[in-house]
């Protein structure tokens, strides 16, 4: 008996499971960095340095938000599927999802704590 064998139950709970957590990610920084979304939205411009101060960070976890997309859709998917990806390539979408959410992460904390100092 292989021990490796996925059944289709398993699969999906692992996909639904897989697509609250990216649902929790998406939604914490909303949450968390509300202030700073309601302050960049109510005085909005259209300004190079502004854009990429202000925005530059929603965009950058956005971009990591949609890099889990792929893997997210892939879990124990056969070879064979139209939705699969190759381990490696998996793997580097998860490592640019976690490199663009993380650092537009960061870039938001530095903006809200300068933001509230003003």
């Amino acid at each position: 008996m292989e021990q490796h064998v996925v059944t289709g139950a398993r699969a999906f709970k692992r996909r639904i499971g897989a697509t609250m957590t990216l649902a929790v990610f998406c939604a914490a920084p909303f949450v968390v960095f509300q202030h700073t979304l309601l302050d960049a939205a109510t005085r909005f411009r259209v300004e190079f340095n502004y854009l990429m101060s202000g925005w530059g960070p929603w965009f950058l976890v956005g971009a990591g938000v949609l890099c889990f997309v792929p893997v997210v859709v892939s879990i124990e998917r056969s070879a064979y599927s139209r939705w699969a990806l190759t381990p490696t390539i998996r793997r580097a979408y998860e490592i640019w999802g976690a490199t663009f959410y993380l650092l537009g992460v960061l870039l938001l904390t530095q903006t809200a704590q300068i933001s509230s100092a003003f």
